[in-house]
This record gives C-alpha cells, sequence and structure tokens, in this order.
C-alpha cells in the first residue's frame, strides 16, 4: 500500500524540489502555449478581384486570367465566372504581381499590383479590345 504524505509534512528540501517542479511545469506550459498562439498567427494576405469585359462593357466569360508573381516569375491561371469575375486569394504584400486577361487570342492591358500599395482588397477591372480584323 501506498503512504501518502502531505508535502507541508514533508522536509523542506522535498517541498522545495516539488515547488520546483510545479513552477517548471506552468512555465513550459506557458511557453508551450505562446509558440503555438505565434504559430497560427496569420500573416496579412492580399486578393485581387475584377470584371473582364469588352469595349461595350459586357462581361466575357471563360475569359483566362493570368497571375505572375514578379518574385518569383510562378504564373497562376484562372477563369472568369459567368458574370465575367475573377478572384485571386493569398497573395503577400511583401511581392509585385502582373494581371492580365486574354480570349480568343486577344489580351488586355497588362496591371500590376505593386508593394507600395496599402490595399488588402484590390479591384482591377480588365478590358479585352475586339480581335483585330485581318486584311
Amino acid at each position: 500500500m501506498i503512504k501518502r504524505r502531505n508535502i507541508d509534512s514533508a522536509p523542506s528540501s522535498l517541498r522545495a524540489f516539488c515547488l520546483m517542479w510545479i513552477s517548471l511545469l506552468v512555465v513550459a506550459g506557458l511557453a508551450w502555449r505562446a509558440a503555438d498562439l505565434a504559430a497560427k498567427e496569420k500573416k496579412p494576405e492580399r486578393q485581387v478581384t475584377g470584371l473582364v469585359s469588352d469595349e461595350a462593357d459586357n462581361p466575357i466569360v471563360g475569359a483566362t486570367i493570368t497571375l505572375t508573381d514578379l518574385t518569383t516569375g510562378k504564373k497562376t491561371a484562372s477563369y472568369t465566372s459567368a458574370e465575367g469575375k475573377y478572384q485571386f486569394s493569398g497573395l503577400e504584400f511583401t511581392r509585385d504581381y502582373e494581371v492580365q486577361a486574354t480570349s480568343k487570342g486577344v489580351a488586355s492591358q497588362v496591371r500590376r499590383i505593386s508593394t507600395i500599395d496599402p490595399r488588402n482588397k484590390i479591384t482591377l477591372n480588365l478590358q479585352i479590345p475586339p480581335p483585330k480584323e485581318s486584311q
């Protein structure tokens, strides 16, 4: 049978040892919690949305939108919705990007998203000119 001792009746060295371990566990738990919270802290992200239209402001469905990360050169493509809208999320504030739309072999102007721009939600509407007629 195990004898239980009241910590108050234990020798002072044992009491100090137990208090030291309890303190160590509390400090370790607090440090772990702080590290866990820091890991969960999100980096600020930005989002770019817009509408792709023709010269008459009619939305273009299924246009290809290309987002280029100017730091890495990585290209990400998306397509416009039935309303001609597009969206890219999770973009880093520390990087510059370029956005361009293409449809039926014709491209819009290239638009740039700069690190200087402080907005986290950017709207870039793109217009695709009509195809040039071949002669």
